[in-house]
C-alpha cells in the first residue's frame, strides 16, 4: 500500500484516464512555477508519448495550449508563484487559468490557501459515461524532488441525484469547491465550477476498489462551515486515537502535544524534517523520531538530495470493542497554521478490516533494508537551526493586499500600464515591480505607477515583485486589456514564417506524430530556396489529404484553421493556401446540405 503512496508523482500518469477525455480540471496549490504552469495542458492528455524535444517546440505548445483553453482553472496562493528562469510570452496565454487567491491577514500573520487538490471531469466520447477524476495530494504545481503523496479516487456521475446520504458524504467536497466560486473573475470558469459541484450530488461513490480501504471523508479547513481543528482534529484525528505515526514536514508544540496527549502508553512516531526537530519532541514520542537520509537513491540509481514533503497520519483508534485504522493525508501540516488558521485540504481513508496495523504501516516505512528512506534521529546538530524569511514575506503579502488593478491604455501604436494601489496600506519597505518578461524597466511601487513604450505582445497580467532578495510573480486584475489582440500578438511573433506556419498547421491535423515530426524536420533543414519551394508543395498537398480526412473524423479540427488564417500574418501563409481553404470550405458546406 505504501508503495502506491510513495511512489514519485508523475502528473501525466495520474491525470490521464484510459478512454476518458477532460471536460474540464480544477486545481489548487500553494505554490506554482511557471514551466510547470505550462505542462498543465500536457498532463491532462491534450498530447502524450512525445519526445522532451517536441515538447518544447514553441508551436507545439501553442497549439497544445489553444486545445486546452478554458478547459482548467488553477488556483495558488498570493505571492507564491516563482519567478520562471527564462522568459516566455507563452506564459500570458495562461492568464484566464490562474487565480491568485488573496487571504486576509489574521492576528499576527496572513492566512495562506494551501490545499493541494485535483478535481477532474472527464467523459468517454465512444460511451457518453461520465466521471469525476479527485486527486488528493501534498505536492504542489512544481517541480520539485521532495518526497510527497497522492491519491486518486474517481467517481461514476449517474443519470439520477445519488442518495442522501451520498450527497451528504460528499457535501464538504462541494462545499470547497463553492468556496473557490468567490475567488474567480470569469463567467465561464464560474460557470463550469458549478457545473461541477451540480455533477458531484450525482455520485453515489468513489471507488476504492483494489485498495486496502473500505470508506473516505473529506475535511476542507479554513472556509464557512469547516473548521479544522473542531472538525478534523478534534472530532476525528484524535478523537479515541491510540496509536499513531505523524508525517509532517513542518510542526508545533501545540499540535503535537494534543497529538500525544492520547493514550499516553501507545506507540507514537513522528517523520519530519531535520530542521523541524526540537529538542522536547525527542521525548514526546515514545517510539522514535525520524527524517529523510540526507541522500537518496532514485529509480534510475542517482543520488539526488530529497526532503520531505508529505503531510499522512496513520492513527489507529479504539471506539469500545472495535478498532479502526485510518489514513489521513493531503496538504495540513501538523502546525496551528495547519489546522487552525489556513485554507487546508484532507482526505480520510479507512482501512478494511485485517488490512494493516500500526506495527505493519510502521514498517514498511521504517524498517532496515537499504531501500529505507528514512533514519532515526538521536540528537539535533545546533546548525539545523534554519531561519525562514519571515520579515520579507510578510512586506510581499502586505503589498499584494494594496495593490488593487492594473489599466492598460494605448499611446498611438504603443501601450502603457498603470498600476493603482491603496497608497496608505503600502509598506514602508521599497518594493520593485515590472511586467513579466520586460527586465529593465522595474520601478518603485506606489499608486500610480506607469509603464510606457510597450508592444502589444509585451502586455500581460502577470508581474515580478521584489522586496529585499524575495522576488515573486503576481498576477494582477487588469482593466481594459486587449486579450484577443494581444494574443494574437504573441501568436504572430512565434509563427513568423511560411514553414513554421505549415509546421503548426501539419501539427494541428496529424494523427500520426512521428510522421509530423519527420515532415516538419525535411521542411527546416531545406535551406536551398527552390528545394524548400518544391517540398513546400509536396507537405501543402499532403496537408490537404489530411484535410479532406480531418473534414470527417474531426471537422473541429477544420473549423479551427479559419482561426489560424485569421491570427497567420498574410506573408507567412503558403501561396494560395487561403484560396485553397475558401474552395474547401465552400465544398464541406455543399456536402453536408446532400
Amino acid at each position: 500500500m505504501t508503495d502506491t503512496l510513495w511512489n514519485d508523482i508523475v502528473y501525466t500518469e495520474v491525470m490521464q484516464s484510459d478512454g476518458f477525455v477532460v471536460d474540464y480540471a480544477i486545481c489548487t496549490t500553494y505554490s506554482l512555477d511557471m514551466p510547470t504552469l505550462l505542462s498543465v495542458p500536457f498532463m491532462l492528455g491534450t498530447m502524450v508519448d512525445l519526445t522532451e524535444d517536441t515538447m518544447r517546440s514553441p508551436h507545439f505548445i501553442l497549439e497544445t495550449i489553444n486545445r486546452s483553453a478554458d478547459k482548467f482553472a488553477v488556483f495558488c496562493n498570493a505571492g507564491c508563484i516563482a519567478v520562471p528562469p527564462a522568459n516566455s510570452k507563452l506564459y500570458s496565454l495562461l492568464e484566464r487559468s490562474v487565480v491568485q487567491v488573496t487571504l486576509p491577514a489574521n492576528g499576527h500573520g496572513y492566512i495562506n490557501f494551501h490545499p493541494k487538490l485535483w478535481v477532474i471531469k472527464e467523459t468517454n466520447p465512444e460511451t457518453g459515461e461520465k466521471q469525476i477524476k479527485l486527486v488528493v495530494l501534498s505536492r504542489n504545481l512544481t517541480c520539485s524532488h521532495d518526497l510527497d503523496v497522492v491519491c486518486e479516487m474517481v467517481g461514476k456521475i449517474e443519470t439520477e441525484p445519488a442518495t442522501e446520504k451520498a450527497q451528504e458524504k460528499h457535501a464538504p467536497l462541494a462545499d470547497f469547491l463553492t468556496w473557490l466560486i468567490a475567488e474567480v473573475d470569469g463567467p465561464t470558469m464560474e460557470k463550469k465550477i458549478k457545473a461541477i459541484c451540480e455533477d458531484i450530488r450525482y455520485i453515489e461513490r468513489f471507488n476504492l476498489e483494489n485498495s486496502p480501504f473500505e470508506d473516505y471523508n473529506f475535511f476542507p479547513m479554513g472556509i464557512s462551515q469547516h473548521d479544522g481543528t473542531t472538525e478534523c482534529l478534534e472530532q476525528n484525528i484524535l478523537k479515541h486515537a491510540a496509536e499513531m505515526l505523524i508525517i509532517s514536514p513542518f510542526v508545533d508544540h501545540n499540535i503535537l502535544q494534543k497529538m500525544v496527549s492520547c493514550t499516553p502508553n501507545a506507540k507514537k512516531t513522528l517523520i519530519t524534517r531535520h530542521s523541524s526537530i526540537k529538542p522536547e519532541m525527542m521525548q514526546m514520542f515514545n517510539h522514535g523520531v525520524y527524517a529523510p537520509k540526507e541522500v537518496l537513491t532514485d529509480k534510475v540509481e542517482k543520488d539526488v538530495i530529497v526532503d520531505l514533503h508529505e503531510k499522512v497520519y496513520f492513527i489507529r483508534s479504539q471506539e469500545g470493542n472495535q478498532s479502526y485504522n485510518r489514513l489521513y493525508l493531503g496538504s495540513t501540516n501538523a502546525t496551528t497554521n495547519g489546522f487552525g488558521r489556513n485554507v487546508e485540504f484532507l482526505l480520510q481513508l479507512q482501512f478494511s478490516p485485517y488490512k494493516t496495523s500500526y506495527d505493519k504501516f510502521r514498517s514498511e516505512l521504517i524498517n532496515d533494508s537499504d531501500e529505507c528512506m528514512f533514519e532515526e534521529v538521536v540528537a539535533i546538530p545546533e546548525d539545523d537551526i534554519t531561519k525562514e524569511d519571515v520579515p520579507n514575506e510578510m512586506v510581499l503579502r502586505t503589498a499584494i493586499a494594496a495593490i488593487q488593478k492594473a489599466e492598460v491604455n494605448l499611446c498611438e501604436s504603443l501601450y502603457s500600464i498603470t498600476i493603482h494601489c491603496c497608497q496608505s496600506q503600502l509598506p514602508k519597505q521599497s518594493l520593485s515591480l515590472y511586467p513579466l518578461g520586460c527586465e529593465g524597466i522595474e520601478s518603485n511601487l506606489a499608486d500610480g505607477m506607469v509603464f510606457t513604450d510597450l508592444e502589444l505582445a509585451m502586455l500581460t497580467e502577470f508581474y515580478v515583485i521584489q522586496t529585499g532578495d524575495l522576488r515573486r510573480v503576481i498576477k494582477i486584475p487588469t482593466e481594459r486589456m486587449p486579450t484577443e489582440e494581444r494574443d494574437k500578438a504573441i501568436f504572430r511573433s512565434i509563427i513568423n514564417t511560411k514553414t513554421k506556419f505549415i509546421n503548426y498547421l501539419s501539427f494541428m491535423l496529424t494523427d500520426d506524430i512521428e510522421q509530423y515530426i519527420v515532415e516538419t524536420q525535411l521542411l527546416e533543414k531545406e535551406n536551398d530556396s527552390d528545394k524548400a519551394s518544391s517540398l513546400e508543395q509536396i507537405i501543402c498537398t499532403s496537408l490537404y489529404e489530411d484535410m479532406v480526412r480531418k473534414s470527417y473524423t474531426n471537422p473541429d479540427r477544420i473549423a479551427a484553421i479559419r482561426q489560424l488564417l485569421d491570427k497567420a500574418e498574410e506573408n507567412v501563409r503558403p501561396e494560395n493556401f487561403k484560396e485553397m481553404y475558401d474552395t474547401f470550405e465552400k465544398v464541406l458546406k455543399q456536402i453536408k446540405r446532400l
